[in-house]
């Protein structure tokens, strides 16, 4: 077991071998004026070869936002998702990958529909009426078992 208070990133030894590790980080620093809290999990399989990079992959969401970090409320969404591999790493492609949306920092989550476009995906929301902040949370899979998962508490605003 291993842990650290440095933000934005971390080194551990691990001892040589195959094994199973799962890495969790907590960030509740109310990131760039608007996330209130990010958590990532990852699993994962190592070889234990000395210098491997750790086959870990993000969830990432590029929602089209105005400058302010907003989009409109009481309309459909479209938020782009990819998945995105650690540079070197044995990460493979993903086999499976949801998208859920909160529109109440995460007391209660919705299933996005998710459509497959280029070398990513869709996701199609419908952002309730009036102002608010929407929550997302990527969960995804590749072809050797490893897995993320990712909430962003307040990713965007609506309005």
């Amino acid at each position: 077991m291993g842990e650290t208070d440095f933000s934005g990133g971390g080194f551990f030894t691990t001892p040589p071998g195959p094994a199973t590790y799962r890495l969790v980080t907590r960030d509740s620093g109310g990131l760039g004026g608007l996330s209130t809290r990010v958590d990532a999990e990852w699993s994962f399989r190592s070889t234990g070869a000395d210098g491997e990079q750790m086959p870990v992959s993000v969830v990432r969401f590029t929602p089209a936002l105005d400058p302010h970090h907003t989009a409109r409320a009481g309309r459909r969404f479209e938020i782009p998702v990819t998945v995105q591999a650690q540079a070197g790493s044995a990460a493979g492609p993903v086999r499976e990958i949801t998208v859920d949306v909160s529109y109440d920092d995460g007391v209660t989550w919705h299933r996005a529909p998710l459509r497959r476009t280029g070398a990513g995906w869709t996701a199609r929301v419908t952002h309730p009426s009036g102002a608010g902040f929407v929550s997302l949370r990527g969960e995804a899979t590749d072809r050797g078992g490893n897995t993320v998962s990712q909430t962003i508490i307040r990713a965007y605003r609506i309005g």
